[in-house]
């Protein structure tokens, strides 16, 4: 064992002990969805510093099991091979005693990863991994932990958890609604990183991180050796977020003769979670794999490339892009996938999918100043929602709230402050999670009741 490595961990700990203990960390959604005494890995993962390393660690505090930890991201950790990760486990032990709970940090760059990983599971460790790349839940982790993973992705905040963050209350009284509505004004310019919170010029902020996400989780990983046309599709990408995209279209316009690399950089950049893409809705599965829209990570990175001083459509665009984030917030929870609806007559931003069935429609519009810009996003909304017998049907404004009825449907119009709040209390209407979880807690009991009589006789 190298004692480097005891000497490393000891300074992990040291950190790890101190971000624990601020007393301003709040308790996300995501925070429920960790079992850590299972048996199977958590794979927490997300752009870089949208606080997955938090979320992880309060996990396993709420938890009460010891656990060790090692950050992979940490710079004297950064050529570690595979032939050293038994030397580092080991180092553990020291640091931590006899723990059962690992807790890795930014594993994704180690080679081999997933083979030790798959050997701790086999021991009998309970495992908790953060990743800034989806490959994690994807190609590199389904060989050797088909099954024994479960995926919790986590975005930067949301406009209610940045309230929360904020300590505010509940936003229904008349002063409420004004505090809610300052609030949201931050939250579109600043965005929803934590460390942004303490800042007051985020700018450099933005830039640092953007720098080290495209040449840590993109140009290094994936060796790319035309980085000037990468930093052209990219910087393309993230001034036109919430707008229709096509790699083809994208290779004309900076005059590149291949379009498939274009795309794969447009792949590249949403592994590394820079942008979210939205498939074009089809009826068939195959067809859902077409890209219809991109969104930026985060309201703050929008700002970054685009100006703090919206102009002609990038009050709409934003507007659009926040609400996209809240929906994608909410996915796992409310257990559906979201998609992007055109057809000859119409379009709508967001259609909400569980499995076969349209759960939600959602049309955002910054504002509806007269009647054919009414028409449009309404038509839209009660001839889709007709279509796939959604009942569901809102339209999300900056400001505007009202109800319009159609025969037997009606379209909600709401203000972009108080969709926001509402959907961050909105929970999953049958109770099919609630079924699940009876059940397991039901299995839990008989095999704890079982080892109990095995143990007493």
């Amino acid at each position: 064992m190298r004692n480097d490595y005891v000497e490393i961990l000891k300074t992990q700990k040291r950190e790890l002990e101190r971000l624990i203990s601020q007393p301003d960390l709040i308790e996300r959604a995501q925070l429920g969805w960790f079992e850590v005494n299972s048996t199977l890995a958590y794979f927490a993962v997300g752009v870089r510093r949208c606080g997955k390393s938090v979320l992880c660690r309060m996990a396993l505090a709420k938890s009460g099991f010891p656990f060790g930890y090692i950050d992979f991201d940490d710079e004297p950790l950064h050529d570690v091979q595979p032939e050293d990760l038994n030397d580092l486990l080991e180092a553990v032990y020291v640091v931590y005693g006899p723990v059962k709970h690992l807790f890795m940090d930014e594993i994704q760059d180690v080679p081999a990863w997933q083979l030790f990983v798959n050997r701790l599971l086999r021991q009998g460790m309970h495992i908790v991994i953060t990743g800034s790349n989806s490959r994690l839940l994807t190609d590199e982790r389904a060989t050797h932990l088909t099954g024994r993973h479960i995926p919790v992705e986590l975005t930067p905040f949301t406009f209610a958890e940045y309230r929360r963050y904020l300590g505010r209350g509940e936003a229904e009284l008349a002063e409420g609604r004004a505090e809610a509505r300052r609030d949201y004004e931050a939250y579109a310019e600043r965005g929803g990183f934590p460390e942004t919170f303490r800042w007051v010029d985020v700018r450099n902020y933005y830039k640092s991180l953007y720098d080290s996400i495209v040449y840590r989780d993109i140009l290094q990983r994936h060796r790319i050796r035309e980085v000037a046309l990468f930093n052209r599709v990219a910087r393309a990408m993230m001034e036109n977020y919430a707008c229709q995209i096509s790699a083809n279209k994208l290779a004309r316009q900076l005059e590149s003769n291949s379009p498939n690399t274009v795309q794969n950089f447009i792949h590249f950049m949403e592994e590394a979670y820079l942008v979210y893409t939205v498939s074009l809705y089809g009826r068939k599965a195959w067809e859902r794999t077409r890209i219809g829209k991109a969104y930026a990570v985060d309201p703050g990175f929008a700002n970054y490339f685009t100006g703090y001083s919206p102009g002609d459509d990038r009050l709409g665009r934003r507007l659009e892009n926040i609400v996209y984030l809240q929906l994608r917030n909410k996915q796992h929870e409310l257990d559906f996938e979201v998609y992007y609806y055109r057809d000859d007559r119409h379009e709508v931003d967001f259609l909400c999918q569980r499995r076969v069935r349209t759960m939600k429609l959602v049309q955002v519009c910054y504002d509806m100043p007269d009647e054919k810009t009414r028409n449009r996003e309404l038509s839209a909304l009660f001839e889709i929602g007709a279509k796939f017998n959604c009942d569901d049907l809102v339209v999300v404004t900056d400001h505007e709230d009202g109800e319009v009825k159609h025969g037997k449907q009606t379209v909600r119009i709401v203000n972009v402050v108080a969709w926001l709040l509402e959907m961050d209390k909105e929970r999953i209407r049958d109770d099919f999670f609630a079924k699940s979880r009876e059940a397991a807690d039901e299995v839990r009991k008989a095999v704890a009741k079982r080892k109990a009589a095995k143990k007493d006789g």
